[in-house]
């Protein structure tokens, strides 16, 4: 994972930030990936509308999100969360967790016909061998498609870390959408040899 290419420098400047943060003893590219995360998507409370109100806020706001990794399940995190966040809370304040959805985590294995299909497809169309990752962002059926139907899944993902997913300004280079359907054909092909093989 540490011998994919990765620069600090323009992974802060990409998003904005001065430092990194994380759990000790964990690289940048290790906390992203690999470890569990707790995200704040966003806060709001009180008054806050343009100009300056002397007003005390009664209720405040928040967002979260999790990732999970293997063997967390989302029922568990769900409670062990609900449970330390009212723990942090005095008497006087009351706090309501809604919970929104869930979905398990899960992990494509490198070994089977499927995922090296897909590798070759990749190093065909790009010309590069492409050096496996573990990321956010897994669809939660594909756990699903795992426990019920003992299959696993390939995600083979063509956009950028830089093409701002799930933002206002979220964009997909046509270079990238083209080298899909280019590797598409490719994965099909190689499955076929490596399934009949």
């Amino acid at each position: 994972m540490n011998k994919a290419p990765f620069s600090l420098a323009d992974y802060m400047e990409d998003l904005a930030i001065g430092d990194v943060q994380g759990e000790k003893g964990y690289t940048t590219s290790e906390r992203t990936s690999i470890r569990p995360s707790l995200d704040c998507n966003g806060i709001w409370g009180g008054y806050t509308g343009e100009g300056s109100k002397t007003v005390l806020p009664s209720k405040a706001f928040a967002k979260i999100s999790m990732r999970l990794v293997p063997h967390q399940r989302c029922e568990k995190i769900y409670d062990l969360f609900e449970a330390h966040f009212k723990s942090l809370a005095p008497p006087s304040v009351q706090v309501k967790v809604i919970r929104m959805h869930g979905g398990e985590p899960g992990v494509t294995p490198t070994n089977t016909p499927e995922y090296q299909a897909a590798h070759k497809a990749m190093a065909k169309a790009f010309g590069k061998d492409p050096i496996p990752k573990r990321e956010g962002g897994y669809i939660p059926i594909v756990s699903l498609f795992k426990d019920v139907l003992n299959v696993d899944s390939v995600l083979m993902g063509f956009g950028l870390n830089s093409d701002a997913i799930h933002s206002p300004n979220e964009h997909y280079g046509l270079f990238n959408y083209y080298k899909g359907i280019e590797t598409i054909p490719y994965y099909y092909a190689y499955y076929r040899e490596l399934k009949n093989g």
